[in-house]
């Protein structure tokens, strides 16, 4: 999945909890880029997180 902020990949996003949690990515890694904050647009509610 990619940033809806800068475009990249969740795993250009440094990790600074150490978890798999989309929620809790940091900054983005890729150099000249100055996004602070992985974002994700959730497009559909799956009816097991209800």
């Amino acid at each position: 999945m990619n940033c809806i902020r800068c475009h990249h990949t969740h795993q250009a996003h440094t990790d600074s909890t150490a978890s798999d949690s989309l929620l809790r990515v940091g900054m983005c890694s890729v150099p000249g880029c100055d996004c602070n904050q992985y974002v994700d647009k959730i497009e559909t509610i799956d009816e097991d997180l209800l």
